[in-house]
């Protein structure tokens, strides 16, 4: 790799900010009821997640609605991502409208 790209200024997807970005993710393993057991999804480029808002959530329903196998299992509930540099971050899924309206 060149200096060049280890200075590359990152601009987030999602919230617009830059700098404040992960490692590499090196695999995401995704939980759903319709799996036994974890799925590991491992990412065919290099993608790191901003750490100033919520992109890691966008990155794991990306990865989870492009995959056939995780897809058919149903919404996902929680994620483990695995960075290239060993840190890793388990994510609980948020879901809009879990709770009951009441008239």
């Amino acid at each position: 790799m060149s200096d060049v790209e280890n200075t590359e200024t990152l601009t987030c997807g999602v919230c617009r900010k830059t700098g404040s970005f992960t490692a590499p993710v090196s695999v995401i393993l995704v939980f759903a009821p319709g799996m036994a057991k974890p799925y590991p999804l491992i990412p065919a480029e290099d993608y790191r997640v901003c750490g100033a808002c919520d992109a890691i959530f966008t990155l794991v329903n990306r990865a989870v609605e492009a995959h056939p196998t995780t897809r058919s299992a149903g919404p996902w509930t929680r994620a483990i991502v695995v960075f290239s540099d060993g840190h890793g971050v388990d994510v609980k899924a948020k879901r809009q409208g879990q709770q009951v309206a009441m008239a």
